[in-house]
């Protein structure tokens, strides 16, 4: 692999999301922005589950860190919950990669559970942030976009050809 291709594949990581980021501060109605899933979450469990060597903890720290900027949140919460739901996704990266995308969209949604689960008790402690069912709702709408999101990463992947 030469170095050009090696940078090419990073600019497409870094594209990818950087497009989640994106997604993310879309503009939506309310009724239809509680069901928004997580796209930069999302999109880092696809990058890690198939190319572990290339996406570290620490991006997901930096990726976290650009989502508390980007919605004005305590800053550190997210990128906290990202750099553990990247740890759990990274340590068992190789049965992930096993499962069929029925199982993957659950497993999803219970990493997505426990990220917002983590930014909630930690905003509860901190600014005695009220629970509203609405609040996990995402985990829902993420599991289900699941399947799709990863045949079309994993497209974009072949195409680039990152091994």
């Amino acid at each position: 692999m030469t170095s050009a291709s090696s940078l090419t594949q990073r600019l497409v990581i870094c594209a990818t999301l950087i497009i989640g980021l994106v997604l993310a501060m879309m503009p939506m109605s309310v009724g239809v922005a509680v069901w928004r899933p997580d796209w930069p979450l999302l999109i880092l469990i696809y990058w890690i589950i198939a190319l572990p060597h290339r996406i570290s903890i620490g991006i997901a720290f930096l990726l976290g860190v650009a989502v508390d900027i980007l919605l004005g949140s305590t800053f550190g919460i997210h990128a906290g919950a990202y750099a553990l739901v990247a740890y759990t996704a990274a340590r068992h990266y190789q049965r992930v990669r096993n499962f069929s995308l029925l199982h993957q969209a659950l497993l999803v949604m219970v990493l997505v559970l426990v990220e917002r689960s983590l930014v909630y008790i930690i905003e509860y402690y901190l600014h005695n942030a009220p629970l509203m069912y609405r609040y996990f709702w995402p985990a829902l709408s993420s599991a289900l976009v699941w399947p799709w999101l990863f045949l079309i990463l994993r497209k974009i992947r072949r195409r680039f050809q990152m091994v």
